[in-house]
């Protein structure tokens, strides 16, 4: 590869320099430009080199995601213990928890993602971890309700920004028309854990009067636990940046990637976006500004927001509805497990069809009419059915669990022109979606158990207008690609709908 550049040397570390024949190992700053005359001196190592960066990068991030869900997800499971009774309160006040928690992630979502880009994400992501594993651990032990407020407050805030911080890191390693499945692998964490907990929290339940610990106690104590010890994982095995493969176990004596697979990791991606040569990025308040007043990044905001309040009140109440129609705490979270599953195999075939086809947005509304005719059929179901009945239809509904979340996070991460508007994007996203169970904590109501048939009027509700949103999304998408100089259709064909 040669870069020609005034004095001759590359921008990055690892680089060749060709000049007069001689190959030569150049560490040096990257200028805050690519240079030009990057040579693509591969090929088929190419295929390779990805599939080593998917096999490394992507299990380590999706393990960390599982735990992030696995300690703001369990007050699904500890809603079928007796943490009502305990704290003597009502599912009401425990939904307010839920939206502090929510609240405390919006709050230090840009925050953090800022202090990331200062630190590196290795260093910051991974305090992040020990920080919420910890409190989430110590939640074990709350007395009283303020006790229990507080420490939701503190997960909240502790987890702000760890998801659109991964997400960006994500980008940096993989070009553009790779990342839509990328990210549903990154996600596949947070479904996994959202599966497992339920199995995890059926078999924790057992362990209810057990040194003097109720049920739900037992719950957080456990899995604030296997949190911790994720966060060494992490610690230890995540590589620090885009083509540097040395984890901190190796103590710099060795690394993931030869010589030739860095090279050709960080300049793949630079042939794809020259951008991402800039390294750590600084985000500053105009560079916030310029994103928040883009229309249409403020409709995948938008429709995040619409479509994930249906979504995060069904999912939170799953269990505890599974439970009201006629099974047992420990067999409503194993069963609570199954619709999740299947929402894997589901955002699977999605995620490979719109990176095959490379359009997002049909797929987005794809898995909306899922949502739409699956939480409509839950709503009308007559009463008098069976348990098992109704245990298929409540399953169905969640068969499409946050793809449509996820695939949007994929679809507005190709469309970002800069490293700043994308970290910024992913974390207005991510920060809509916890809005969202500000939101949708409050949509099933203790007063409306146990049909819950306002909750699901609401959520039947939402989905049509979130449909809505995505057909128009998509409509303009495909317009301004119509209208678009072939030049700029091309530079932006990953993005269009």
């Amino acid at each position: 590869m040669t870069i020609n550049s005034s004095e001759g040397k590359a921008y990055d570390e690892g680089i060749i320099n060709e000049k007069n024949g001689v190959n030569e190992h150049v560490v040096d700053s990257p200028p805050s430009e690519v240079e030009h005359g990057i040579i693509k001196d591969w090929d088929v190592e190419e295929t390779a080199v990805r599939r080593k960066i998917d096999f490394i990068l992507i299990p380590t991030l999706a393990l960390a995601f599982f735990s992030l869900q696995l300690d703001r997800g369990n007050i699904s499971a500890v809603l079928t213990s007796t943490i009502t009774e305990d704290l003597g309160i009502t599912t009401n006040q425990v939904n307010i928890g839920t939206q502090l928690l929510s609240a405390g992630i919006v709050l230090s979502e840009i925050p953090s993602n800022i202090i990331m880009q200062r630190l590196g994400p290795r260093v910051w992501l991974s305090g992040q971890l020990f920080a919420w594993g910890l409190v989430a651990t110590f939640q074990a032990f709350v007395k009283s309700y303020p006790a229990y407020l507080v420490t939701r407050v503190l997960l909240g805030l502790c987890e702000g920004g760890f998801i659109p911080g991964a997400l960006y890191y994500l980008s940096t390693w993989y070009k553009k028309e790779e990342t839509s499945l990328r990210t549903s692998l990154f996600f596949y964490g947070q479904m996994f854990a959202s599966a497992t907990s339920s199995l995890i929290s059926a078999g924790v339940l057992k362990l209810s009067g057990t040194g003097g610990l109720e049920g739900w106690r037992w719950i957080f104590l456990i899995e604030g636990v296997i949190t911790l010890f994720i966060g060494v994982v992490f610690t230890l095995l995540v590589p620090p940046k885009a083509g540097d493969g040395r984890p901190l176990i190796a103590f710099g004596r060795w690394s993931y990637f030869t010589e030739r697979e860095s090279h050709i990791i960080r300049n793949r991606v630079l042939l794809d976006d020259p951008r991402k040569a800039r390294g750590h990025i600084q985000i500053s308040g105009s560079d916030i500004w310029k994103t928040v007043k883009q229309p249409r990044i403020m409709q995948h905001v938008l429709l995040t927001l619409v479509s994930m309040s249906g979504f995060q009140g069904l999912t939170q109440y799953t269990p505890s509805m599974i439970k009201l129609i006629g099974f047992s705490s420990v067999n409503a979270n194993a069963l609570a497990s199954v619709g999740v599953y299947c929402g894997i195999v589901w955002l699977t075939i999605l995620s490979f069809f719109s990176d095959f086809f490379g359009h997002r947005g049909p797929f987005v509304l794809i898995a909306i009419t899922w949502n739409v005719i699956s939480y409509v059929c839950l709503r009308t179901q007559p009463y008098g059915s069976g348990k098992w009945h109704k245990y298929g239809v409540l399953t169905i509904a969640n068969v499409s669990y946050c793809s449509m979340h996820i695939l949007n996070v994929g679809w507005l991460s190709t469309y970002c022109q800069t490293p700043q508007e994308r970290s910024i994007a992913m974390a207005l996203v991510v920060m809509a979606a916890n809005c969202a169970g500000i939101s949708g904590s409050q949509i099933f109501r203790t007063e409306d158990a146990p049909r819950y048939l306002n909750g699901l009027t609401a959520i039947c509700v939402l989905a049509g207008v979130s449909w809505l949103q995505a057909s128009g999304l998509s409509l303009q998408y495909f317009l301004r690609r119509r209208k678009a100089p072939k030049s700029d259709d091309e530079s932006e064909s990953s993005a269009t709908a």
